[in-house]
């Protein structure tokens, strides 16, 4: 499974459940080509961001909930009730989902911004930083994009 986000330098990931930033320049358009035709598996708070279009095209969508959800497969254990057939399995968010999750992640694909923001909601940086390997980065202006690898 891979895990695909962006955050601050010490691990925020929203603020009132939105981005705390406006936009990352080129972020938007990596995340479509990294999990396009993939599988992307997603929490309800995340569902819920009137900013995402519903469901995300050329993807497979699952929700991780207690209720049925029109238009995506709906599950309520994760990653228990995933079928093993499904390759190419990318996290999305939020964090309660992250949190879970750790013990199934094998990457990381990570968008890091070089400036703080207001947050509210962080992942666990020092575990990642601790589990997993950086294995690749390129800076930009404002940000990085890393990819990291199970220890």
């Amino acid at each position: 499974m891979k895990l695909i986000l962006a955050c601050t330098p010490s691990g925020g990931i929203g603020y009132r459940n939105k981005l705390p930033w406006s936009k990352i320049q080129g972020d938007l358009p990596r995340f479509q080509r990294l999990t396009k035709n993939g599988t992307v598996v997603m929490g309800r708070n995340t569902w819920n961001d009137k900013a995402m279009p519903k469901p995300l095209p050329n993807r497979t969508n699952i929700v991780i909930s207690s209720q049925d959800i029109p238009d995506v497969i709906t599950i309520k254990n994760f990653p228990k009730d995933v079928s093993d057939e499904i390759n190419e399995i990318w996290i999305i968010g939020g964090a309660k989902l992250i949190e879970t999750s750790w013990d199934y992640i094998d990457e990381i694909y990570l968008t890091r911004t070089f400036a703080e923001y207001t947050c509210d909601t962080f992942i666990d940086i020092v575990k990642l930083e601790r589990e997993f390997m950086c294995w690749f980065k390129e800076n930009h202006t404002d940000h990085s994009y890393e990819i990291w690898k199970r220890k």
